[in-house]
């Protein structure tokens, strides 16, 4: 196993990562997907883009592929490309719910541009600052955990008060993400999948609440509803504390709980945020 300390992700790549329709072709599908990044990074109108490309795959799930480009081996951007499988016009929808969100909101990652292919509407991508060496939240298999790239990819097991942490702060800044202007709120989450992600900057102050708290952020948004608060926060509390097949604040059911006391812990924290505007 090869140890590199500035690695940023998954060492390999290939079409075993693509997800596509039955009628597609991974290998045909991967290389308009390298095609479509190409002609998006040297487009002459991004100004940050200037300069010398690197790009390198890091990551991926059943919705999105994730690459970095590194201009002139100094700045860094994400790319977040759609899978094949996705519906036309996921991407921008799920651009446009981070760019809103994050205008009021420091632990929302903030996109910068958005792409579609004319020919193909599936194909599309959004782009925004690459946050080094950040450790995705999720669960593998059965334990929840971060996937850590340094200094080899790999899964590292929450401790129950880790876990705890972790899980009640999502909950919280879900809640402190609710727009009571527009009564908007966030569902078909996969908080088991990589929704929110953990700055490395969390690393010498350990698992306090605030720690997290400052260095969690959410990456995904695939949806937003009309609901009051009251209406979203008891939807949100139904669905994790009990076992339905019925889901809208969540995608799917989660493949390894969250407890109850870590919901409302995370529901008590997102209204104390809320009253103090944090």
């Amino acid at each position: 196993m090869e140890y590199n300390e500035g690695q940023l992700g998954i060492p390999n790549y290939g079409p075993w990562y693509i997800d596509a329709l039955p009628t597609q072709d991974k290998i045909q599908e991967m290389n308009r997907i390298h095609s479509f990044i190409n002609a998006v990074i040297y487009l002459d109108d991004i100004k940050e883009f200037k300069g010398r490309k690197d790009i390198e795959f890091i990551n991926y799930g059943s919705n999105q592929l994730i690459y970095v480009l590194t201009i002139n081996g100094i700045s860094r951007y994400t790319l977040v490309v759609n899978q094949p499988s996705m519906k036309p016009h996921s991407g921008e929808l799920e651009f446009n719910n981070l760019r809103d969100l994050s205008k009021t909101n420091s632990n929302v990652i903030q996109p910068l541009y958005y792409f579609v292919d004319e020919r193909n509407p599936s194909l599309e991508l959004y782009i925004t600052k690459y946050e080094y060496q950040s450790r995705c939240i999720g669960v593998d298999t059965t334990k929840w955990g971060m996937w850590i790239p340094e200094p080899y990819y790999h899964f590292l097991n929450f401790h129950d008060i880790e876990k705890n942490v972790v899980a009640s702060n999502m909950i919280a800044l879900l809640i402190k993400f609710y727009d009571e202007n527009k009564n908007l709120g966030i569902v078909n989450c996969k908080l088991d999948g990589g929704d929110f992600m953990l700055k490395k900057s969390y690393l010498g102050a350990g698992f306090t609440n605030d720690n997290i708290l400052n260095n969690l952020e959410l990456i995904a948004s695939r949806k937003r509803i009309t609901i009051s608060l009251d209406e979203y926060i008891n939807m949100l509390i139904n669905e994790l504390t009990i076992l339905t097949n019925e889901h809208i604040f969540l995608l799917r059911q989660l493949r390894t709980r969250i407890t109850d006391d870590e919901v409302y812990k995370g529901v008590d924290i997102g209204l104390k945020l809320r009253k103090i505007n944090r």
